[in-house]
């Protein structure tokens, strides 16, 4: 037995234990991760929630004065309350948190965000049904999935983007929209140092000219539709290949050219390597995940069973400090809470953390650089004594935090503990110890 792989297990690649969790793991913690990413994925290519919230967004547009607009807008604004506390809720009820880690870690890759407003419809949705049923599954899959998505495509901008020479930049005077093109290499693929040119981007937009959400003139249901008439007409020169004009095939050309980059298995390799092992990833561990993506043509559970196979990613050590959704999501687990609702969301919010609201394209910031800014570590400290006493009314701490962390825990924390003046103080001090404040 060895509870200390137990206590990694489901700190590290999950999102905390609940409580006596560590025992009953302690016997195989690495089967019981395998076989969750080698679980049935969730159906795709139905897309109701998508279609539900485009359907919102088009009864805004034609809505003929603000007065009329106003109960769409309110419906979407329902989606957006809902699905946030659904993203929180996800992770605390999981049976399969590392699964739901890796849905997490793919839905911050690939950014979408509410400062733009016409991806408020859509942030559940898009988590759901473009990034769920695919996170174990190729990478290709994912990355098609995402850039079709009208989350996605509003959200960069390729929504009203149109070939300046196409039919429709020449009729309406609309131009070149470039974010998604630079975004989905700098950010999602290559890599900002994988090799391309600006020449690149421009030509990447353009082979992306056409691609838009559905609109009210298309057939119901409609998700996803090419448009020739915005698409840029005649051949591309892309990563030094040379794309005739074939509509809607040059842009998934692209993203199998994409998909398949050694620069993308490095990008992918190093961000996975980072979110779970250490800010500053291991070159080995990199180096064996990339080799992985590679030689699987981008099997993402072959790549996720590579980092469960990765000695690196078993270091003793604590080597990442949780983000605010990390944070909250153990504690909820540790007190074995069952429905969080929208508290859990304005905690995450109160410590730093907007749920589908991240600055940039960037996503959520992965490095405790990032989350030990002196303003919110004392929202952290003041969190934790205030909300001790609404979740827990005669728990001891030690015990408590033992059970979550096993031997883990350090003799300083222990001591620390036990020396508390009081229970809620001990109860607060818990949750802030360093090897809780870290996974």
């Amino acid at each position: 037995m060895s509870l200390v792989e137990a206590a990694i297990a489901v700190n590290r690649f999950g999102f905390g234990a609940r409580p006596g969790q560590l025992d009953t793991l302690a016997d195989n913690p690495w089967d019981w991760l395998r076989a969750q990413i080698r679980q049935p994925a969730a159906p795709a290519g139905d897309l109701p929630l998508t279609r539900a919230g485009l359907d919102i967004l088009i009864a805004v547009q034609k809505a003929p004065d603000e007065e009329s607009r106003k109960p769409h807008q309110e419906e979407a604004r329902a989606l957006r309350d809902r699905d946030r506390v659904a993203h929180v809720q996800s992770a605390v009820a999981s049976d399969t948190p590392f699964r739901e880690r890796l849905v997490k870690f793919w839905t911050n890759h690939f950014t979408v965000s509410y400062a733009q407003s016409y991806v408020v419809p859509f942030g559940g949705a898009y988590e759901n049904e473009a990034i769920r049923p695919y996170a174990t599954g190729r990478f290709r899959d994912l990355l098609g999935a995402v850039v079709k998505h009208p989350a996605m495509l509003f959200y960069l901008d390729n929504a009203r983007s149109v070939g300046p020479n196409s039919k429709g930049g020449k009729q309406a005077g609309l131009g070149l929209n470039e974010n998604l093109g630079r975004e989905l290499m700098e950010l999602h693929t290559l890599g900002v140092d994988g090799g391309y040119t600006q020449a690149d981007v421009r030509a990447l937009a353009m082979i992306l000219t056409g691609w838009t959400p559905g609109r009210a003139k298309d057939p119901p249901g409609t998700v996803f539709a090419f448009r020739p008439g915005g698409h840029e007409p005649g051949p591309k020169t892309f990563l030094g290949r040379t794309y005739r004009d074939s509509g809607q095939a040059e842009g998934e050309v692209a993203l199998d050219v994409l998909a398949a980059h050694p620069s993308t298995a490095r990008h992918i390799a190093t961000r996975l390597v980072r979110h779970f092992i250490a800010d500053d990833p291991p070159k080995p561990a990199v180096d064996r995940l990339a080799k992985t993506f590679l030689d699987t043509g981008g099997d993402l559970a072959a790549v996720s069973e590579a980092l469960i196979d990765s000695p690196e990613a078993w270091w003793p050590v604590r080597r990442k400090f949780k983000s605010p959704l990390d944070f909250v999501v153990s504690t909820a687990r540790g007190f074995d809470l069952g429905d969080v609702g929208p508290a859990a969301v304005n905690w995450t919010r109160r410590l730093g953390q907007q749920i589908y609201n991240a600055p940039s394209p960037q996503g959520w910031p992965d490095r405790e650089s990032d989350w030990l800014a002196p303003e919110l570590v004392m929202e952290r400290m003041e969190w934790s004594y205030q909300v001790i006493p609404r979740l827990v009314a005669d728990q001891s701490p030690l015990p408590f935090v033992e059970a979550l962390l096993g031997p883990t825990l350090s003799e300083q924390t222990k001591g620390v503990l036990r020396g508390a003046p009081s229970q809620r103080e001990g109860m607060a001090l818990a949750l802030l110890s360093p090897e809780f404040q870290r996974r």
